[in-house]
């Protein structure tokens, strides 16, 4: 995506991320509504990688370009998991910007 195109993903990402909040909270099951915590730390490093020109569409596995996370996002992910998971932890802290 060029960096026109990013600027509207990451606004139907928030979009969808905060009608999604709404019906989860709806449902009423917490760790369930813990995903959407999942999806705004997700389009925070999103914003983040932009802001530094960073073609956030390509941060994944499949093409080798990760994402750059501050540690502090790592822990609150991690906080996340915990509660959705019951004690799982996936993500080490590693800062690359």
């Amino acid at each position: 995506m060029d960096a026109n195109e990013r600027l509207v993903a990451l606004s139907r990402m928030q979009e969808t991320s905060d009608a999604f909040y709404r019906s989860a909270v709806s449902i009423g099951n917490h760790p369930f509504i813990e995903f959407a915590g999942l999806m705004n730390e997700y389009i925070s490093a999103c914003r983040a990688a932009h802001a530094k020109g960073i073609d956030f569409t390509q941060c994944n596995v499949h093409n080798g370009q990760v994402l750059p996370l501050h540690p502090v996002m790592s822990d609150y992910i991690n906080e996340k998991l915990e509660c959705i998971f019951s004690g799982a932890k996936v993500l080490e802290a590693s800062e690359t910007a």
